[in-house]
């Protein structure tokens, strides 16, 4: 067992699984709601994703007892939490613009849309796909990266924009997306039998 630690034979178990992961091989793909009237295509600003967090899942839990002798802690429903999505910003705001405009579609505020009403559930949300790619995805190797799909997604936080004359960092801001539920498909390493998962 000790000798599964040795430098040779972990990264051989390490490259029979693909290598290990890189955190910056990834693409966000955003799929608006149908009914979303936006002056930016999502299409355009899909690139401009600085960061995303992968979802994370838990269970919300409950104890239970029985006869007073013992407690057992027990799971009662499945709970997500919100994917941020940090965005660089361009000189024509059309990221900030996008994300506003689903905002306004949601429930609308001001100008032509304000009418303060919130928009029906299944006409503002829409989904959003994170594609987390191996190195071997850029020579197209069929059967490799996974991909995370958040359904029924929605911005439920949209972040201010720190200026200032001293700062002359990128612009950027975050995005926080709710959903319902999240699926992953994928991963597979080639020459292997396929192992798609979902959650």
């Amino acid at each position: 067992m000790a000798g599964d630690f040795e430098p040779m034979k972990f990264m051989s178990k390490v490259e029979n699984l693909g290598g290990i992961a890189r955190k910056n091989r990834f693409a966000v793909e955003i799929t608006p709601p149908s009914t979303l009237n936006s002056t930016v295509q999502a299409g355009t600003i899909n690139f401009l994703a600085k960061t995303v967090s992968m979802p994370a899942r838990s269970f919300g839990s409950t104890t239970y007892r029985s006869g007073g002798r013992f407690a057992l802690s027990v799971p009662y429903e499945t709970t997500y939490e919100p994917v941020g999505i940090t965005m660089l910003n361009t000189a024509d705001h059309a990221p900030r613009r996008f994300w506003s405009e689903w905002f306004d579609h949601i429930q609308g505020t001001h100008g032509r849309v304000g009418s303060y009403n919130m928009q029906y559930y299944k006409k503002f949300t829409g989904s959003i796909k994170i594609s987390y790619y191996r190195e071997e995805d850029l020579l197209q190797i069929p059967g490799v990266g996974y991909e995370i799909i958040l359904h029924d997604a929605w911005p439920s936080t949209l972040s201010a924009i720190e200026l200032g004359w001293e700062n002359d960092d990128l612009s950027e801001f975050d995005i926080d997306v709710t959903y319902s539920r999240w699926t992953g498909t994928g991963g597979a390493i080639p020459n292997t039998r396929a192992n798609p998962h979902t959650s």
